[in-house]
């Protein structure tokens, strides 16, 4: 007949026990606090949009539309659809936020057949538009195709371009 009774039956039985007792107190104890889910964030279901419509040789034409967002739109790409369709010019390809600046990404043809007033007044609209319409932003820095660019055919987009 077999020993029930041998030293490592007794181990096992002893760490188990102490193993039940740990997971006993646990329960008993108190459990971690739960932790709240964020809020949902409300997005303004409107948008002020202040477009400068290019009105050379004065400047610009300043306008401000009341533009209401669809479902899972962002105020930025209503922004820039709005400002590409008044302008009749490329639709930028994207727009971000980076702390107070905003950087846009233009396509390549964005001052196709443009000379360089018009594509002076073409960038600038752009800038003075979305800098008039998120306060938050303080300047407007330029891509082209995704990848920082020394400028377009005619201007110079190292350096960022914020309000006079």
């Amino acid at each position: 007949m077999r020993r029930f009774l041998t030293p490592w039956n007794l181990l096992g039985l002893l760490v188990f026990l102490l193993g039940s007792l740990a997971y006993w107190r646990a329960q008993g104890g108190p459990s971690a606090p739960i932790l709240p889910l964020p809020a949902e964030e409300k997005q303004a279901s409107s948008l002020t949009l202040v477009l400068y419509r290019p009105n050379p040789p004065q400047g610009f034409l300043k306008e401000t539309l009341t533009l209401e967002l669809g479902p899972g739109e962002t105020p930025e790409a209503k922004a820039l659809g709005v400002w590409a369709e008044a302008l009749k010019a490329p639709r930028p390809r994207a727009l971000f936020r980076v702390g107070k600046t905003l950087v846009v990404d233009l396509p390549q043809d964005f001052a196709q057949g443009l000379d360089a007033g018009g594509e002076a007044y073409r960038l600038y609209s752009l800038a003075y538009t979305l800098l008039a319409s998120f306060p938050g932003a303080k300047e407007v820095r330029f891509l082209v195709e995704g990848k920082p660019s020394p400028g377009l055919a005619h201007l110079d987009l190292s350096q960022p371009y914020a309000l006079p």
